[in-house]
Protein backbone atom coordinates (compact mmCIF):
# COMPACT_ATOMS: atom_id res chain seq x y z
CA UNK A 1 0.00 0.00 0.00
CA UNK A 2 3.08 2.50 0.84
CA UNK A 3 4.60 1.65 -2.34
CA UNK A 4 1.32 2.49 -3.99
CA UNK A 5 0.72 5.73 -2.44
CA UNK A 6 3.99 6.97 -2.64
CA UNK A 7 3.84 5.72 -6.86
CA UNK A 8 0.62 7.91 -6.72
CA UNK A 9 2.35 10.72 -5.09
CA UNK A 10 5.25 11.13 -6.99
CA UNK A 11 2.88 10.80 -10.02
CA UNK A 12 0.96 13.98 -9.00
CA UNK A 13 4.01 15.74 -7.99
CA UNK A 14 5.13 15.22 -11.73
CA UNK A 15 1.50 16.59 -12.88
CA UNK A 16 1.83 19.32 -11.06
CA UNK A 17 5.57 20.02 -12.33
CA UNK A 18 3.97 19.89 -15.68
CA UNK A 19 1.23 22.33 -15.43
CA UNK A 20 3.28 24.70 -13.74
CA UNK A 21 5.90 24.32 -16.51
CA UNK A 22 2.51 24.98 -18.40
CA UNK A 23 1.14 28.00 -16.59
CA UNK A 24 4.29 29.66 -16.69
CA UNK A 25 4.76 29.10 -20.67
CA UNK A 26 1.26 30.55 -21.25
CA UNK A 27 2.27 33.15 -19.17
CA UNK A 28 5.21 33.71 -20.65
CA UNK A 29 3.76 33.25 -24.17
CA UNK A 30 0.77 36.04 -23.09
CA UNK A 31 3.59 38.36 -21.63
CA UNK A 32 5.39 38.36 -24.92
CA UNK A 33 1.87 38.76 -26.87
CA UNK A 34 1.10 41.68 -25.01
CA UNK A 35 4.10 43.19 -25.53
CA UNK A 36 4.37 42.89 -28.88
CA UNK A 37 0.85 43.81 -29.69
CA UNK A 38 2.16 47.36 -27.73
CA UNK A 39 5.20 47.47 -29.51
CA UNK A 40 3.15 47.35 -32.86
CA UNK A 41 0.45 49.97 -31.26
CA UNK A 42 3.49 51.85 -30.59
CA UNK A 43 4.60 51.54 -33.99
CA UNK A 44 1.25 52.05 -36.03
CA UNK A 45 0.90 55.35 -33.41
CA UNK A 46 4.58 56.20 -34.75
CA UNK A 47 3.66 55.66 -38.10
CA UNK A 48 0.38 57.65 -38.29
CA UNK A 49 2.03 60.80 -36.68
CA UNK A 50 4.54 60.57 -39.27
CA UNK A 51 1.52 60.18 -42.04
CA UNK A 52 -0.27 62.91 -40.53
CA UNK A 53 2.76 65.24 -39.88
CA UNK A 54 3.76 64.61 -43.88
CA UNK A 55 0.17 65.50 -44.71
CA UNK A 56 0.37 68.61 -42.56
CA UNK A 57 3.66 69.66 -44.82
CA UNK A 58 1.93 68.65 -47.66
CA UNK A 59 -0.59 70.67 -46.92
CA UNK A 60 1.46 73.89 -45.84
CA UNK A 61 3.50 73.80 -48.98
CA UNK A 62 0.07 74.01 -50.81
CA UNK A 63 -0.80 77.06 -49.40
CA UNK A 64 2.77 78.35 -49.94
CA UNK A 65 2.36 77.98 -53.64
CA UNK A 66 -0.91 79.67 -53.71
CA UNK A 67 0.94 82.59 -51.60
CA UNK A 68 3.19 82.47 -54.83
CA UNK A 69 0.66 82.41 -57.32
CA UNK A 70 -0.86 85.82 -54.88
CA UNK A 71 2.24 87.50 -55.59
CA UNK A 72 2.58 86.69 -58.98
CA UNK A 73 -0.88 87.99 -59.49
CA UNK A 74 -0.60 90.96 -57.71
CA UNK A 75 2.50 92.35 -59.19
CA UNK A 76 1.04 92.22 -62.75
CA UNK A 77 4.47 92.01 -64.21
CA UNK A 78 4.14 92.09 -67.96
CA UNK A 79 0.81 93.58 -68.31
CA UNK A 80 -0.94 90.83 -66.49
CA UNK A 81 0.57 87.51 -68.40
CA UNK A 82 1.99 84.04 -66.82
CA UNK A 83 5.23 82.56 -68.14
CA UNK A 84 7.63 80.11 -67.12
CA UNK A 85 10.05 83.24 -66.01
CA UNK A 86 7.60 84.15 -63.16
CA UNK A 87 8.92 83.24 -59.59
CA UNK A 88 6.39 80.54 -59.36
CA UNK A 89 7.65 79.03 -62.20
CA UNK A 90 10.92 77.61 -59.91
CA UNK A 91 11.57 74.44 -58.05
CA UNK A 92 10.71 74.71 -54.20
CA UNK A 93 14.11 74.05 -52.84
CA UNK A 94 14.79 71.21 -50.36
CA UNK A 95 13.19 72.70 -46.86
CA UNK A 96 13.90 70.87 -43.96
CA UNK A 97 11.11 71.31 -40.98
CA UNK A 98 11.20 68.57 -37.61
CA UNK A 99 13.38 66.10 -39.30
CA UNK A 100 11.06 65.89 -42.77
CA UNK A 101 12.30 67.47 -45.82
CA UNK A 102 9.95 69.39 -48.05
CA UNK A 103 10.17 70.28 -51.46
CA UNK A 104 8.03 70.82 -54.74
CA UNK A 105 7.12 73.06 -58.13
CA UNK A 106 3.97 74.48 -59.45
CA UNK A 107 3.22 73.51 -63.20
CA UNK A 108 1.10 75.62 -65.41
CA UNK A 109 -1.58 73.40 -66.53
CA UNK A 110 -2.67 75.79 -69.29
CA UNK A 111 0.10 75.37 -71.41
CA UNK A 112 -1.38 71.78 -71.94
CA UNK A 113 -4.05 70.61 -73.96
CA UNK A 114 -6.79 69.96 -71.71
CA UNK A 115 -8.66 66.54 -72.79
CA UNK A 116 -12.31 67.78 -71.24
CA UNK A 117 -12.22 70.55 -73.83
CA UNK A 118 -12.95 67.49 -76.38
CA UNK A 119 -16.48 67.65 -75.51
CA UNK A 120 -19.02 71.04 -74.32
CA UNK A 121 -21.23 71.27 -71.58
CA UNK A 122 -23.90 69.25 -73.10
CA UNK A 123 -21.39 66.04 -73.66
CA UNK A 124 -21.09 66.90 -77.84
CA UNK A 125 -17.67 66.72 -79.02
CA UNK A 126 -16.22 69.74 -80.40
CA UNK A 127 -14.32 69.20 -83.54
CA UNK A 128 -11.75 71.59 -83.70
CA UNK A 129 -10.89 70.16 -80.02
CA UNK A 130 -11.12 66.70 -81.74
CA UNK A 131 -8.32 67.90 -84.32
CA UNK A 132 -6.32 69.51 -81.91
CA UNK A 133 -5.81 66.21 -80.29
CA UNK A 134 -5.01 64.23 -82.94
CA UNK A 135 -2.33 66.57 -84.18
CA UNK A 136 -0.96 66.11 -80.51
CA UNK A 137 -0.59 62.74 -81.10
CA UNK A 138 0.77 62.85 -84.40
CA UNK A 139 3.82 65.01 -83.38
CA UNK A 140 4.20 62.28 -80.70
CA UNK A 141 4.19 59.65 -83.23
CA UNK A 142 1.03 58.21 -81.37
CA UNK A 143 -1.69 56.55 -83.94
CA UNK A 144 -4.09 59.61 -84.07
CA UNK A 145 -6.91 57.45 -84.11
CA UNK A 146 -6.81 56.88 -80.55
CA UNK A 147 -8.25 60.13 -80.32
CA UNK A 148 -11.39 58.14 -81.38
CA UNK A 149 -11.36 56.25 -78.20
CA UNK A 150 -10.58 59.14 -75.59
CA UNK A 151 -13.38 61.51 -77.58
CA UNK A 152 -16.23 58.35 -76.60
CA UNK A 153 -15.05 58.49 -73.33
CA UNK A 154 -16.07 61.69 -72.07
CA UNK A 155 -18.57 62.13 -74.42
CA UNK A 156 -22.87 61.42 -73.72
CA UNK A 157 -23.61 58.63 -76.61
CA UNK A 158 -23.15 55.25 -76.78
CA UNK A 159 -22.18 54.80 -80.19
CA UNK A 160 -18.36 53.76 -81.16
CA UNK A 161 -16.88 56.15 -83.01
CA UNK A 162 -15.24 55.30 -86.00
CA UNK A 163 -13.01 53.42 -86.54
CA UNK A 164 -11.17 53.05 -83.14
CA UNK A 165 -13.61 54.32 -80.45
CA UNK A 166 -14.59 52.26 -77.45
CA UNK A 167 -17.75 51.97 -76.01
CA UNK A 168 -19.68 50.31 -73.07
CA UNK A 169 -19.59 46.88 -75.24
CA UNK A 170 -15.68 47.00 -75.47
CA UNK A 171 -15.05 47.41 -71.86
CA UNK A 172 -17.47 45.15 -70.19
CA UNK A 173 -15.70 42.19 -72.02
CA UNK A 174 -12.53 43.06 -70.20
CA UNK A 175 -11.28 41.66 -67.12
CA UNK A 176 -12.35 43.33 -64.91
CA UNK A 177 -14.63 44.74 -66.59
CA UNK A 178 -15.99 47.96 -66.37
CA UNK A 179 -18.06 50.79 -67.85
CA UNK A 180 -17.17 54.17 -69.58
CA UNK A 181 -18.07 57.57 -67.86
CA UNK A 182 -19.46 59.49 -70.69
CA UNK A 183 -18.64 62.26 -68.37
CA UNK A 184 -15.25 64.56 -67.92
CA UNK A 185 -12.00 63.38 -67.09
CA UNK A 186 -11.02 63.78 -62.80
CA UNK A 187 -7.91 63.27 -63.64
CA UNK A 188 -4.73 62.97 -65.98
CA UNK A 189 -4.58 59.24 -64.81
CA UNK A 190 -7.79 57.96 -66.03
CA UNK A 191 -6.61 57.75 -69.47
CA UNK A 192 -5.06 54.64 -68.33
CA UNK A 193 -8.52 53.09 -68.56
CA UNK A 194 -9.09 54.16 -72.05
CA UNK A 195 -8.29 52.03 -75.07
CA UNK A 196 -5.04 51.86 -76.37
CA UNK A 197 -3.36 53.23 -73.19
CA UNK A 198 -3.88 50.40 -70.45
CA UNK A 199 -0.22 50.44 -68.21
CA UNK A 200 -0.43 46.33 -68.47
CA UNK A 201 0.60 46.89 -72.39
CA UNK A 202 4.21 47.77 -72.52
CA UNK A 203 3.34 49.89 -76.12
CA UNK A 204 0.07 51.33 -74.37
CA UNK A 205 1.90 52.62 -71.39
CA UNK A 206 4.74 54.10 -73.34
CA UNK A 207 1.83 56.65 -75.24
CA UNK A 208 0.43 57.23 -71.72
CA UNK A 209 4.14 58.27 -70.71
CA UNK A 210 4.74 60.37 -73.68
CA UNK A 211 1.26 62.08 -73.82
CA UNK A 212 1.59 62.82 -70.24
CA UNK A 213 3.60 66.02 -69.67
CA UNK A 214 1.35 67.45 -72.61
CA UNK A 215 -1.69 66.81 -70.99
CA UNK A 216 -4.33 68.52 -68.27
CA UNK A 217 -7.96 67.79 -67.17
CA UNK A 218 -9.43 71.05 -66.24
CA UNK A 219 -12.92 71.67 -65.17
CA UNK A 220 -15.76 72.50 -67.90
CA UNK A 221 -16.83 75.94 -67.29
CA UNK A 222 -19.20 78.28 -68.81
CA UNK A 223 -16.27 79.54 -70.96
CA UNK A 224 -15.10 76.52 -72.84
CA UNK A 225 -12.75 75.10 -74.17
CA UNK A 226 -10.14 76.48 -71.88
CA UNK A 227 -7.27 78.58 -73.81
CA UNK A 228 -3.62 77.21 -74.06
CA UNK A 229 -1.22 79.33 -72.60
CA UNK A 230 1.18 79.95 -75.38
CA UNK A 231 3.59 81.19 -72.92
CA UNK A 232 4.04 78.07 -70.66
CA UNK A 233 3.00 75.47 -74.09
CA UNK A 234 5.68 73.19 -74.70
CA UNK A 235 6.45 72.81 -78.41
CA UNK A 236 4.11 69.91 -79.59
CA UNK A 237 1.02 71.33 -77.99
CA UNK A 238 2.01 74.68 -79.91
CA UNK A 239 2.45 72.21 -83.22
CA UNK A 240 -1.12 70.89 -82.32
CA UNK A 241 -3.43 74.24 -82.58
CA UNK A 242 -3.16 74.09 -86.42
CA UNK A 243 -1.67 72.52 -89.15
CA UNK A 244 0.25 75.37 -90.29
CA UNK A 245 1.74 75.97 -86.80
CA UNK A 246 4.03 72.53 -86.91
CA UNK A 247 7.17 73.93 -88.53
CA UNK A 248 7.17 77.17 -86.35
CA UNK A 249 6.02 75.94 -82.91
CA UNK A 250 9.66 74.36 -81.73
CA UNK A 251 11.44 78.26 -82.21
CA UNK A 252 7.99 79.94 -80.92
CA UNK A 253 7.70 77.78 -77.65
CA UNK A 254 9.48 79.72 -74.14
CA UNK A 255 10.52 76.01 -73.50
CA UNK A 256 14.25 76.03 -74.55
CA UNK A 257 14.90 72.31 -73.94
CA UNK A 258 12.86 68.84 -73.09
CA UNK A 259 12.96 69.16 -69.51
CA UNK A 260 9.25 69.20 -69.24
CA UNK A 261 9.23 65.27 -70.30
CA UNK A 262 10.57 64.43 -67.10
CA UNK A 263 7.28 65.71 -65.51
CA UNK A 264 5.85 65.02 -63.39
CA UNK A 265 9.12 64.99 -61.62
CA UNK A 266 9.89 68.75 -60.16
CA UNK A 267 13.72 68.41 -60.16
CA UNK A 268 15.37 71.39 -62.23
CA UNK A 269 12.27 70.92 -64.95
CA UNK A 270 11.97 74.74 -65.68
CA UNK A 271 15.80 74.88 -66.10
CA UNK A 272 15.46 77.85 -68.89
CA UNK A 273 18.81 77.62 -70.77
CA UNK A 274 18.69 77.09 -74.05
CA UNK A 275 22.00 75.25 -75.55
CA UNK A 276 21.38 76.36 -79.39
CA UNK A 277 18.71 79.88 -79.67
CA UNK A 278 18.48 79.29 -83.31
CA UNK A 279 15.82 76.84 -84.87
CA UNK A 280 16.01 76.31 -88.50
CA UNK A 281 18.14 79.74 -89.06
CA UNK A 282 15.59 81.70 -87.50
CA UNK A 283 16.19 82.91 -83.55
CA UNK A 284 14.51 81.44 -81.09
CA UNK A 285 12.62 83.24 -79.27
CA UNK A 286 13.81 83.83 -75.20
CA UNK A 287 10.94 86.14 -73.75
CA UNK A 288 7.61 85.99 -72.95
CA UNK A 289 4.89 87.39 -75.13
CA UNK A 290 2.90 90.18 -72.81
CA UNK A 291 -0.22 89.89 -75.17
CA UNK A 292 -1.93 87.58 -77.43
CA UNK A 293 -0.64 90.37 -79.83
CA UNK A 294 2.98 89.86 -79.25
CA UNK A 295 2.54 85.66 -79.99
CA UNK A 296 0.66 86.64 -83.14
CA UNK A 297 3.55 88.78 -84.10
CA UNK A 298 5.83 86.80 -83.63
CA UNK A 299 4.44 83.62 -84.91
CA UNK A 300 3.93 85.92 -88.23
CA UNK A 301 3.24 85.35 -91.66
CA UNK A 302 -0.07 83.41 -89.59
CA UNK A 303 -3.21 85.31 -88.91
CA UNK A 304 -5.06 84.73 -85.43
CA UNK A 305 -7.00 81.89 -87.77
CA UNK A 306 -4.44 79.85 -89.18
CA UNK A 307 -2.56 79.72 -85.38
CA UNK A 308 -5.64 78.15 -84.27
CA UNK A 309 -8.98 78.33 -83.33
CA UNK A 310 -10.76 81.07 -82.15
CA UNK A 311 -10.15 81.12 -78.26
CA UNK A 312 -7.40 78.40 -77.88
CA UNK A 313 -5.12 80.46 -77.09
CA UNK A 314 -3.46 83.38 -75.16
CA UNK A 315 -0.88 84.34 -72.32
CA UNK A 316 -2.94 83.71 -69.11
CA UNK A 317 -3.79 80.71 -67.16
CA UNK A 318 -6.12 80.31 -63.97
CA UNK A 319 -5.29 76.84 -63.39
CA UNK A 320 -1.94 75.63 -61.80
CA UNK A 321 -0.96 71.92 -59.95
CA UNK A 322 1.11 72.12 -57.38
CA UNK A 323 3.50 68.94 -56.15
CA UNK A 324 4.73 68.36 -52.66
CA UNK A 325 7.27 66.16 -51.96
CA UNK A 326 7.49 65.38 -48.08
CA UNK A 327 10.03 63.50 -46.64
CA UNK A 328 10.81 62.00 -43.35
CA UNK A 329 12.72 59.32 -40.92
CA UNK A 330 10.28 56.49 -42.45
CA UNK A 331 7.52 58.30 -44.05
CA UNK A 332 7.48 59.39 -47.97
CA UNK A 333 4.33 61.42 -49.25
CA UNK A 334 3.88 63.31 -52.46
CA UNK A 335 0.99 65.46 -52.70
CA UNK A 336 -0.82 66.55 -56.11
CA UNK A 337 -3.28 69.84 -55.79
CA UNK A 338 -5.07 70.98 -58.78
CA UNK A 339 -5.99 75.08 -58.26
CA UNK A 340 -7.79 77.69 -59.84
CA UNK A 341 -6.40 81.23 -59.39
CA UNK A 342 -9.28 83.64 -59.67
CA UNK A 343 -9.26 87.19 -61.13
CA UNK A 344 -8.46 88.62 -57.91
CA UNK A 345 -5.62 86.27 -57.78
CA UNK A 346 -7.46 83.90 -54.58
CA UNK A 347 -6.87 80.16 -55.36
CA UNK A 348 -9.43 77.68 -54.32
CA UNK A 349 -8.30 73.69 -54.53
CA UNK A 350 -10.20 71.92 -57.68
CA UNK A 351 -8.74 68.35 -56.89
CA UNK A 352 -6.02 66.75 -54.37
CA UNK A 353 -4.56 63.42 -54.49
CA UNK A 354 -1.28 61.34 -53.07
CA UNK A 355 1.37 59.69 -54.22
CA UNK A 356 -0.68 59.60 -57.74
CA UNK A 357 -1.78 61.98 -60.20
Amino acid sequence: MRNLSSQNLSSQKGVAIITALLIVALGTIAVVAIASRQQLDLHREQNEALIQDARSFSNAGERFAAALLFMDHAAKQRSGSDSLDDDWAQTIPPITIDQMTLQGCIVDMQGRFNLNNLVDEAGVKIQDQVEILKRLLLELNIEEAKADAILDWVDKDVDPTIPEGAEDDYYSNLTPAYRTTNAPFTSVSELQLVKGFSPSVEAEKEDYELLLPHLAVLPVTSIHPTWINVNTATPEVLASLSPDMKPLATGLSRWANGKYEDYPECEDIFDLAAEDTTVLGAPKVTTPYDSDTDFINAASPLTADEIGPPGSFSVTSYYYQIRVDVVGESAKLTQYSLLERNTDGQSKVIFRSRDTL
